[in-house]
């Protein structure tokens, strides 16, 4: 009880975090694409709405503005009088010098001016000149630029009647040095000046009076019926969301992601008990999918191109650590509350559904990091192939922005790679182990399969017999056939401890437990269990292959020295605890499997004759007394898999010790 309530706790406080981040929206009760007939009643306008321009034209419209806003530059008072005064004192008083300063006078009121280089690569038609605190426009072209102030100025003092040696000399006395410029740009008011035109630019194209008719039944949804009805959504959802209180929305927004989360809590009940009753992987799983939730959330948040948002990172990894349908759920269920934040809801979830579906079985047993990054490739060529599907049933055509949809789809395939470290990440803090980790645990190199191979070489022959079986037998019942290898390669590494007082390790010579009473050496024998995990802890080896040292004998007896202290002790009083092994009994089908296999290759090497009748004897007895037992009870594992489980290791040690073809003897060998 105790734990349903936990769980209840867990998926609340979940709801209550994503409920409190989803923007306070109201949906829109038609569904409709471009391209494809209206299936709705025919629509009338229940009230006036503009009709609002797309994104492309408000862009066309904000550059052309941009193109034409005139830039903005102040007058310096200061430059006339002085360069002008300069003049004067330079040429003195006669007439002719007056009429030039008074020139000079004229073209600086009528305005030199000197471009930034950021308007030079624009064509400038108008300004706007700040004199004396008022504003006006003036023609770019009435203005003077320093060449053409020089230019006015020469030809001005070639128009005097002068002589030659006389004009000459007014020009020869440069008269560049008399030119600046007294118009300057304001850089910081032009780009205030534009951004409050852009402001008031007009964002709608027309208006839809109440009383018409928006589209009629059955009519084709046209680029410009697309329009208005994507108009009439965002009237219609903001004049909803004004009249209609938040706290109904955020109702409204709970159920919704109650039943996704319950949805997926009842699929782990009824599909995987294990990690529904595990508190760890149930708070791990549940957290996954507020993550997902909470990537796509903030990406309309941050307002981010919706494609950009790697949805699928956190299903790869649950699908990688815990498989595919537990991954296949929590994406159905983060997609569903998704989709409708997505501006094409529907085209959304296809999508999102669809790569989901090619990742989860393309990285089901990821063991390779080649398999990721052609994941990666194939759920970019679905999401590609899907857009330019539904654009070209909207649109019928491609347009300059797809390339931007596209190109946001190939960093939304960047950023999945990320998942490959990450996972590594995840598993250093919680404790979960990937396939990829396990293929280097059952490296053969690795130093605890070193030790095991010097100290304890039968041990590990016998190892890697159950290794095999267990591998093969997962392979036929489902399940991770590379833990069960992986699990099987450690099970015995706490023989390492005092190898020769396992018969494996003995090589004919004196039998150590011949000088130990029956009790001493089942402490012995029994003690292996306990030093492996100790062994395995301090290898830091991860607990999904501990698990298969402590389960591997369950809580079973060591039968060979129990039923040997009875048959000599009849009388005394045996202390069970004493011959049975810690446990606990296997959980899963791998270790179930590990214990199976363990105990049947080591009995088969008793057999004298190693026929089929003799094996499938042996291999029922063994397993069915286990059972008996209740050594598989808390494994999730059926009759129907113990029974493949005896037929697979009947067959593997039939053919390992099958009957060989005795050489003849060569006769009248001389």
């Amino acid at each position: 009880m105790l734990q349903h309530l936990l769980k209840i706790g867990i998926i609340l406080i979940i709801s209550a975090t994503i409920v409190l981040l989803l923007p306070k929206i109201s949906g829109f009760d038609y569904t409709y694409q471009q391209g494809m007939p209206w299936l709705h009643e025919t629509l009338v306008a229940p009230f006036d709405f503009p009709i609002h321009k797309t994104a492309e034209e408000l862009k066309a419209e904000g550059e052309r503005i941009a193109r034409e806003h005139p830039p903005i530059f102040y007058q310096v008072e200061t430059v006339m009088p002085v360069q002008v005064n300069r003049l004067n004192d330079r040429l003195g008083k006669s007439q002719p010098a007056a009429e030039v300063a008074a020139e000079l006078q004229r073209i600086y009121e009528k305005g030199i001016i000197l471009l930034p280089g950021e308007l030079q690569q624009q064509e400038v038609k108008t300004i706007t000149v700040v004199r004396n605190h008022l504003a006006r426009e003036e023609d770019f072209n009435q203005l003077y630029t320093l060449k053409n102030a020089y230019s006015a100025l020469v030809d001005f003092i070639n128009s005097l009647n002068l002589s030659k040696e006389a004009k000459k000399e007014l020009i020869d006395m440069n008269l560049n040095d008399y030119l600046k410029p007294n118009l300057v740009y304001d850089k910081q008011k032009t780009h205030l000046s534009l951004e409050n035109r852009l402001k008031e630019m007009n964002h709608v194209r027309g208006m839809v009076h109440r009383g018409e008719t928006i589209i009629s039944k059955n009519e084709w949804v046209s680029p410009e019926k697309y329009i208005i009805l994507e108009s009439f959504r965002i009237e219609q959802t903001t004049a909803t969301g004004s009249s209609r209180a938040k706290w109904l929305i955020s109702i409204a927004q709970t159920i919704l992601t109650l039943i996704a989360l319950a949805s997926f809590s009842i699929f782990l009940y009824f599909s995987r008990k294990r990690l529904f009753y595990n508190n760890r992987d149930f708070v791990f799983l549940h957290c996954m999918f507020l993550l997902t939730v909470l990537m796509g959330i903030s990406g309309h948040s941050l307002h981010l191109h919706t494609f950009l948002i790697p949805v699928l990172f956190f299903p790869i990894i649950v699908n990688i650590l815990f498989g595919s349908r537990a991954a296949l759920f929590l994406l159905l269920g983060a997609v569903l509350l998704l989709s409708y934040l997505a501006p094409n809801s529907y085209m959304y979830a296809f999508m999102q559904l669809a790569g989901g579906i090619v990742s989860i079985y393309s990285l089901s047993h990821l063991q390779r990091r080649g398999q990721l990054f052609l994941a990666v490739t194939l759920i970019l060529a679905i999401y590609a192939l899907v857009y330019c599907a539904f654009t070209l049933i909207q649109r019928g055509a491609f347009a300059a922005g797809d390339l931007v949809a596209l190109a946001a789809l190939i960093g939304n395939a960047l950023l999945l790679c990320l998942t490959y470290p990450v996972l590594y990440l995840f598993e250093k803090l919680f404790g979960y182990t990937s396939e990829i980790s396990l293929i280097e645990f059952s490296n053969p190199n690795h130093p605890l399969l070193r030790l095991l191979t010097k100290r304890a070489p039968g041990t590990f022959q016998h190892s890697l017999m159950v290794a095999n079986l267990a591998e093969e037998a997962v392979y036929h019942i489902g399940g991770s056939p590379l833990l069960a290898r992986t699990g099987a390669l450690y099970h015995d590494i706490g023989k390492t401890h005092d190898p020769i007082m396992f018969i494996e390790n003995q090589s004919g010579g004196a039998n150590p437990h011949a000088s130990l009473d029956y009790d001493e050496s089942a402490r012995i024998v029994i003690g292996h269990v306990a030093q492996g995990v100790e062994l395995a802890h301090k290898h830091n080896l991860p607990e999904a292959i501990i698990n298969f040292i402590r389960t591997h004998h369950g809580k079973s007896k060591a039968k060979y020295f129990y039923v040997s202290y009875k048959n000599k002790y009849p009388d005394r009083q045996v202390d069970e605890a004493a011959f049975t092994y810690p446990g606990p009994d296997p959980g899963s089908r791998e270790c179930a499997v590990v214990m199976m296999a363990d105990a049947v290759e080591a009995a088969s090497r008793t057999l004298e004759i190693k026929n089929e009748e003799n094996i499938s004897r042996l291999v029922n007895e063994l397993i069915d007394n286990q059972l008996k037992e209740g050594r598989y009870n808390n494994a999730d594992i059926t009759f129907r898999d113990i029974a493949t489980v005896k037929r697979v290791y009947t067959e593997q040690l039939v053919t390992i010790y099958h009957a060989r073809v005795t050489y003849p003897k060569l006769e009248n060998d001389k």
